[in-house]
Order: C-alpha cells, then sequence, then structure tokens
C-alpha cells in the first residue's frame, strides 16, 4: 500500500513537473532580457509623464527582478511619499493602464522567447 501512495505521488509530481513552463534556449533568453529592459524603460518614461516626476522617481518605486507586488500600486505609492502629494484619480488610472500594458507585453515576451 505503502508503494502505491508513493508511486502516486512521484507520478502526480512528474505530471505538475511536466506542466512548467520551459526554460527558453540562450538566444530566447538574450531575448527576453532585453525586451524586459526595453518593456520597464518605457514603462517608467511613460509613467514620469502621467505623474510628472523624473524617472529615477519611478524606478524607485520599481520592485529589483520578479515579485509577488502589485507594481503600478507600489509606483504610485512612491510617487506620492517623494513628492508628498496625492496623485489624482485620473493620473492613477492611467498608471494602473499602463502597468497593465507592461504586464501584457512581458507576457508576449515571455511567449516569444520560447519560440526562439
Amino acid at each position: 500500500m505503502r508503494r502505491i501512495a508513493i508511486g502516486l505521488c512521484v507520478a502526480l509530481f512528474a505530471a505538475l513537473a511536466g506542466a512548467a513552463e520551459p526554460l527558453p534556449s540562450p538566444a530566447g533568453a538574450a531575448y527576453l532580457k532585453a525586451e524586459r529592459h526595453r518593456i520597464e524603460r518605457q514603462f517608467v518614461s511613460e509613467v514620469a509623464g502621467i505623474a510628472g516626476v523624473a524617472e529615477s522617481v519611478v524606478r524607485q518605486g520599481m520592485p529589483d527582478g520578479p515579485r509577488i507586488t502589485d507594481t503600478g500600486q507600489r509606483v504610485i505609492a512612491t510617487i506620492e511619499q517623494r513628492t508628498g502629494r496625492v496623485l489624482a484619480d485620473g493620473q492613477r488610472a492611467q498608471i494602473e493602464a499602463a502597468d497593465a500594458r507592461r504586464k501584457a507585453a512581458l507576457v508576449r515576451a515571455r511567449d516569444a522567447a520560447s519560440q526562439r
């Protein structure tokens, strides 16, 4: 009985591990790195324009690498903290929309990298 349970656990683990995203090739990894930098630069520039702050202020709110956090909210909080003023609802909405576009672009870049 114990062998059956262990066998089922191993089979389940193998099935779940197979569902993981494949690693990109070296060319795909280089492409993804370049695209990530381009997408992040574009996001920072767009948000700085929306909020009327320097790009360095926006970058302070960006997490270092992938995090389980809402980047848009984190950037908004950083801008408000650094400038000492509350952003208008319209500015907040524009920043959230820019963050949604950033996330969608990152997903497309990951998909494209896996094809290289």
